[in-house]
């Protein structure tokens, strides 16, 4: 498994674009297109907003996660944030989300951020807790979602460290 930014691969964004509708955006407001304009505005790399894609050896597209501005309208001051962390369903179980969230820490640690927040249902807390994630927020919205953070300034701090050591 590989993981690439979107904005490298455009080849994929229907199928990503896909995804994300049908899994949260699937309304009679929206259409799949809204998604798709969005995920076409993800194309500076190593910037926010990005999405990102994991993909096999023969570049079949297995999951994606994308970190944006804002996802949580009940708290505009929170940014930036993971968002659509996504897994085709064969291939659930294998490690494939959890990669895609190291990835986009890593990626988000080098854009001058303090952290990453994310909301869930309160089924998903121990997998993003066991991903690095501490809960924030309890019962936020219509929703009464989680929202999670993540602290990326330490991991700044090491990446720095292990460049300036050698």
């Amino acid at each position: 498994m590989e993981t690439y930014q979107l904005a490298l691969h455009p080849e994929h964004i229907e199928t990503v674009g896909g995804w994300i509708y049908k899994q949260w955006w699937q309304t009679s407001e929206n259409s799949p297109e809204v998604v798709l304009s969005r995920l076409r505005g993800h194309t500076r790399l190593d910037a926010v907003p990005f999405t990102l894609i994991a993909t096999e050896e023969d570049n079949e597209v297995i999951g994606t996660c994308s970190v944006i501005e804002d996802d949580c309208a009940e708290r505009p001051q929170y940014t930036p944030w993971v968002a659509a962390v996504y897994t085709r369903e064969d291939r659930r179980g294998e490690g494939v989300a959890s990669r895609l969230l190291q990835d986009a820490v890593k990626i988000t640690s080098q854009c001058n951020v303090e952290g990453l927040f994310l909301q869930c249902d309160l089924d998903k807390v121990s997998f993003y807790e066991n991903n690095g994630w501490k809960t924030f927020e309890k019962g936020v919205g219509e929703k009464k979602a989680t929202i999670m953070f993540r602290k990326l300034i330490d991991e700044q701090d090491s990446a720095h460290q292990s460049t300036t050591a050698h």
